[in-house]
Protein backbone atom coordinates (compact mmCIF):
# COMPACT_ATOMS: atom_id res chain seq x y z
CA UNK A 1 0.00 0.00 0.00
CA UNK A 2 2.76 2.61 0.87
CA UNK A 3 6.37 2.24 -0.09
CA UNK A 4 9.03 4.69 1.92
CA UNK A 5 11.59 5.02 -0.15
CA UNK A 6 15.19 5.59 0.76
CA UNK A 7 14.11 8.76 3.05
CA UNK A 8 16.24 11.64 4.35
CA UNK A 9 15.97 14.75 6.08
CA UNK A 10 18.15 17.02 6.97
CA UNK A 11 17.67 20.33 9.15
CA UNK A 12 19.88 22.94 9.42
CA UNK A 13 22.48 24.11 6.87
CA UNK A 14 25.86 23.04 5.67
CA UNK A 15 27.79 24.78 8.22
CA UNK A 16 25.36 23.01 11.03
CA UNK A 17 23.01 20.36 10.37
CA UNK A 18 20.88 17.53 11.60
CA UNK A 19 20.03 14.55 10.08
CA UNK A 20 17.10 13.04 11.78
CA UNK A 21 16.19 10.46 8.96
CA UNK A 22 19.15 8.80 6.59
CA UNK A 23 18.30 6.76 4.00
CA UNK A 24 15.19 4.95 5.69
CA UNK A 25 12.97 2.18 3.64
CA UNK A 26 10.25 0.38 4.53
CA UNK A 27 6.85 -0.69 2.70
CA UNK A 28 3.35 -1.05 4.97
CA UNK A 29 1.04 -3.46 3.32
CA UNK A 30 -3.00 -3.10 2.99
CA UNK A 31 -4.41 -3.85 6.40
CA UNK A 32 -1.55 -3.85 8.96
CA UNK A 33 -0.34 -2.41 11.68
CA UNK A 34 3.08 -1.63 11.74
CA UNK A 35 5.01 -0.42 14.44
CA UNK A 36 7.76 1.70 14.37
CA UNK A 37 10.02 1.69 17.63
CA UNK A 38 12.66 3.80 19.15
CA UNK A 39 14.07 6.56 21.28
CA UNK A 40 13.06 9.67 22.00
CA UNK A 41 14.87 11.38 18.87
CA UNK A 42 15.35 8.88 17.02
CA UNK A 43 13.66 10.11 13.91
CA UNK A 44 9.81 8.64 14.13
CA UNK A 45 8.08 11.44 14.25
CA UNK A 46 10.01 12.99 11.79
CA UNK A 47 9.38 10.23 9.38
CA UNK A 48 5.83 10.11 10.26
CA UNK A 49 5.57 14.15 9.14
CA UNK A 50 6.95 12.81 5.89
CA UNK A 51 4.75 10.69 5.35
CA UNK A 52 1.22 12.45 6.04
CA UNK A 53 3.00 15.55 3.70
CA UNK A 54 3.49 18.10 6.93
CA UNK A 55 7.61 18.01 5.80
CA UNK A 56 9.36 17.29 2.62
CA UNK A 57 12.23 14.81 2.59
CA UNK A 58 15.59 16.11 1.51
CA UNK A 59 15.53 12.81 -0.63
CA UNK A 60 13.98 9.93 -1.09
CA UNK A 61 10.18 9.50 -1.75
CA UNK A 62 6.41 8.61 -0.69
CA UNK A 63 5.41 6.10 -2.63
CA UNK A 64 1.38 4.99 -2.19
CA UNK A 65 -0.03 1.86 -4.59
CA UNK A 66 -3.82 1.23 -5.88
CA UNK A 67 -5.52 -1.90 -5.77
CA UNK A 68 -4.14 -2.85 -8.77
CA UNK A 69 -0.68 -1.52 -7.57
CA UNK A 70 0.11 1.28 -9.68
CA UNK A 71 1.93 4.00 -8.12
CA UNK A 72 -0.15 7.05 -6.74
CA UNK A 73 1.50 9.79 -5.83
CA UNK A 74 -1.40 11.68 -4.94
CA UNK A 75 -1.82 10.78 -1.07
CA UNK A 76 -4.64 13.49 0.33
CA UNK A 77 -7.59 11.74 2.54
CA UNK A 78 -5.29 8.47 2.35
CA UNK A 79 -3.60 9.00 5.48
CA UNK A 80 -4.11 10.87 8.77
CA UNK A 81 -2.34 11.13 12.19
CA UNK A 82 -3.19 11.22 15.31
CA UNK A 83 -0.87 13.29 17.60
CA UNK A 84 0.65 12.26 21.10
CA UNK A 85 -0.85 15.48 22.88
CA UNK A 86 -4.50 15.98 21.88
CA UNK A 87 -4.40 19.44 23.58
CA UNK A 88 -1.94 20.55 20.52
CA UNK A 89 -4.53 19.43 18.14
CA UNK A 90 -7.97 19.91 19.44
CA UNK A 91 -9.09 23.93 19.30
CA UNK A 92 -9.60 24.10 23.14
CA UNK A 93 -12.41 26.81 22.38
CA UNK A 94 -14.42 25.00 19.95
CA UNK A 95 -16.93 22.41 21.20
CA UNK A 96 -16.52 18.83 20.12
CA UNK A 97 -19.25 18.88 17.49
CA UNK A 98 -17.12 21.71 15.73
CA UNK A 99 -14.24 19.69 15.82
CA UNK A 100 -15.64 16.35 14.62
CA UNK A 101 -17.74 18.36 12.30
CA UNK A 102 -15.14 20.52 10.38
CA UNK A 103 -13.50 18.00 8.24
CA UNK A 104 -16.09 16.64 6.75
CA UNK A 105 -17.96 20.31 6.10
CA UNK A 106 -14.40 21.06 4.25
CA UNK A 107 -14.96 18.07 2.28
CA UNK A 108 -18.62 19.26 1.32
CA UNK A 109 -20.81 17.08 3.37
CA UNK A 110 -23.60 18.97 4.29
CA UNK A 111 -23.68 20.18 7.79
CA UNK A 112 -26.48 18.15 9.00
CA UNK A 113 -24.79 14.55 7.59
CA UNK A 114 -21.85 15.86 9.34
CA UNK A 115 -22.78 15.84 12.83
CA UNK A 116 -25.03 12.83 11.92
CA UNK A 117 -21.62 11.02 11.13
CA UNK A 118 -20.01 12.56 14.58
CA UNK A 119 -22.73 10.68 16.14
CA UNK A 120 -21.79 7.70 14.85
CA UNK A 121 -18.45 8.01 14.86
CA UNK A 122 -18.22 8.85 18.86
CA UNK A 123 -20.61 5.73 19.26
CA UNK A 124 -17.94 3.92 17.68
CA UNK A 125 -15.37 5.24 19.70
CA UNK A 126 -17.35 4.51 22.67
CA UNK A 127 -17.56 7.96 23.89
CA UNK A 128 -21.51 9.51 24.72
CA UNK A 129 -23.03 11.80 22.72
CA UNK A 130 -23.51 14.34 25.63
CA UNK A 131 -19.13 15.02 24.71
CA UNK A 132 -20.38 17.23 21.74
CA UNK A 133 -21.85 19.69 23.70
CA UNK A 134 -18.40 19.96 25.66
CA UNK A 135 -15.08 21.98 25.31
CA UNK A 136 -11.90 20.21 25.02
CA UNK A 137 -11.09 20.90 28.82
CA UNK A 138 -14.43 19.09 29.99
CA UNK A 139 -13.08 15.98 28.84
CA UNK A 140 -10.70 13.29 30.49
CA UNK A 141 -7.37 12.53 28.74
CA UNK A 142 -8.51 9.07 27.10
CA UNK A 143 -11.57 10.82 25.97
CA UNK A 144 -9.72 13.34 24.13
CA UNK A 145 -7.76 11.33 23.05
CA UNK A 146 -10.52 9.06 21.35
CA UNK A 147 -11.68 12.19 20.15
CA UNK A 148 -8.74 12.92 18.39
CA UNK A 149 -8.93 9.89 16.94
CA UNK A 150 -12.53 10.52 15.78
CA UNK A 151 -11.87 13.13 13.70
CA UNK A 152 -8.95 11.42 11.70
CA UNK A 153 -11.64 8.53 11.01
CA UNK A 154 -13.94 10.60 9.97
CA UNK A 155 -12.04 11.22 6.62
CA UNK A 156 -11.94 7.34 6.19
CA UNK A 157 -8.02 7.17 5.63
CA UNK A 158 -6.56 4.04 4.28
CA UNK A 159 -3.54 4.49 6.90
CA UNK A 160 -3.83 5.91 9.96
CA UNK A 161 -0.20 7.30 11.97
CA UNK A 162 -0.76 6.72 15.61
CA UNK A 163 1.99 8.60 17.04
CA UNK A 164 2.55 8.04 20.53
CA UNK A 165 -0.90 8.17 21.25
CA UNK A 166 -1.00 6.24 24.28
CA UNK A 167 2.49 7.66 26.05
CA UNK A 168 0.68 10.22 27.87
CA UNK A 169 -2.63 7.73 29.28
CA UNK A 170 -2.14 5.38 32.17
CA UNK A 171 -2.17 1.64 31.74
CA UNK A 172 -5.63 1.05 31.76
CA UNK A 173 -6.50 3.98 29.31
CA UNK A 174 -3.97 2.86 26.90
CA UNK A 175 -4.59 -0.66 27.13
CA UNK A 176 -8.42 -0.16 25.82
CA UNK A 177 -6.93 2.86 23.10
CA UNK A 178 -4.91 0.06 21.94
CA UNK A 179 -7.83 -2.84 21.96
CA UNK A 180 -10.13 -0.04 20.00
CA UNK A 181 -7.46 0.92 17.07
CA UNK A 182 -7.56 -2.76 16.33
CA UNK A 183 -10.81 -3.40 16.54
CA UNK A 184 -11.23 0.17 14.05
CA UNK A 185 -8.68 -1.12 11.86
CA UNK A 186 -10.56 -4.57 11.28
CA UNK A 187 -14.00 -2.32 10.64
CA UNK A 188 -12.41 0.31 8.19
CA UNK A 189 -9.76 -2.25 6.67
CA UNK A 190 -7.39 0.30 7.19
CA UNK A 191 -3.56 -0.05 7.58
CA UNK A 192 -2.05 1.73 11.06
CA UNK A 193 1.17 3.34 11.68
CA UNK A 194 1.74 2.79 15.61
CA UNK A 195 4.67 4.84 16.83
CA UNK A 196 5.81 4.16 20.20
CA UNK A 197 8.98 3.87 22.65
CA UNK A 198 7.19 1.22 24.64
CA UNK A 199 7.93 -1.37 23.39
CA UNK A 200 5.82 -3.61 25.93
CA UNK A 201 2.58 -2.26 23.98
CA UNK A 202 3.17 -4.04 20.32
CA UNK A 203 3.38 -7.86 21.25
CA UNK A 204 -0.13 -8.88 20.48
CA UNK A 205 -0.83 -5.84 18.32
CA UNK A 206 1.45 -5.39 15.76
CA UNK A 207 1.77 -7.65 12.48
CA UNK A 208 5.38 -5.92 11.67
CA UNK A 209 7.93 -3.67 13.24
CA UNK A 210 10.78 -1.82 12.66
CA UNK A 211 13.79 -0.35 15.13
CA UNK A 212 15.00 3.75 14.86
CA UNK A 213 18.10 4.51 16.39
CA UNK A 214 19.63 8.01 15.14
CA UNK A 215 17.31 8.50 11.94
CA UNK A 216 17.86 5.25 10.67
CA UNK A 217 15.76 1.39 11.02
CA UNK A 218 18.80 -0.82 12.65
CA UNK A 219 16.14 -3.64 12.56
CA UNK A 220 13.04 -5.02 11.19
CA UNK A 221 10.42 -7.95 11.00
CA UNK A 222 7.57 -9.61 12.35
CA UNK A 223 6.69 -8.76 15.41
CA UNK A 224 6.65 -11.75 16.83
CA UNK A 225 9.80 -12.78 16.24
CA UNK A 226 12.03 -9.70 16.58
CA UNK A 227 10.71 -9.89 19.93
CA UNK A 228 11.50 -13.45 20.39
CA UNK A 229 14.71 -13.11 19.02
CA UNK A 230 16.54 -9.55 18.12
CA UNK A 231 19.27 -9.37 16.02
CA UNK A 232 20.42 -5.57 16.46
CA UNK A 233 22.52 -4.78 20.02
CA UNK A 234 20.00 -1.65 20.53
CA UNK A 235 16.81 -3.53 20.17
CA UNK A 236 18.08 -6.28 22.93
CA UNK A 237 19.22 -3.13 24.76
CA UNK A 238 15.19 -1.69 23.95
CA UNK A 239 13.71 -4.87 24.94
CA UNK A 240 16.12 -5.49 28.49
CA UNK A 241 15.02 -1.96 29.67
CA UNK A 242 11.08 -2.97 29.13
CA UNK A 243 11.47 -6.25 30.75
Amino acid sequence: MLDVISVTKQFGNKEKSVMAVHETSFSIQKEEIFALIGESGSGKSTLAEIIVGLQEPTQGSIAWHRANDVEDRSNQKKVQIVFQNPDRSLNPYWKVEDILIEPLVLSNVPRLRALEQAVELLDRLKLPCSLLDRRPCECSGGQKQRIAIARALSMSPALLIADEVTSALDPSTEKEILTLLQTLKQEQKMSILYITHHLETIAGFSDRMAVMKNGRIVEMGETKQVLRSPNSTYTKALLDACW
